[in-house]
């Protein structure tokens, strides 16, 4: 679930939302599920909450330009397949 997050902020730089929005919006999950995940992603850095009105936290991803392309290198490992990263 961590990855989906990750990859649909990689696809999305500016993209934020309440948890709600994010289960419901981006990755098709269940609120709790998607709490606890961005939760992880936040004590990684790679997720920002910011405190909007009504004590209702909205999460995007995060600014530091060393991390995102830090993700973005081990997503695309991902997807390569060895042998095609050799040419």
């Amino acid at each position: 679930m961590c990855r989906e997050i990750v990859q649909y902020l990689m696809r999305n730089n500016e993209a934020s939302d309440t948890p709600r929005g994010i289960a419901e919006w981006w990755i098709r999950r269940d609120v709790a599920s998607t709490q606890e995940a961005l939760m992880k992603l936040q004590t990684c850095g790679v997720v920002q909450s910011y405190l909007v009105q009504d004590n209702t936290c909205v999460y995007a991803y995060t600014k530091r330009a060393v991390l995102r392309q830090s993700l973005a290198r081990h997503f695309q490992d991902m997807v390569v397949p060895p042998s095609a990263k050799e040419f």
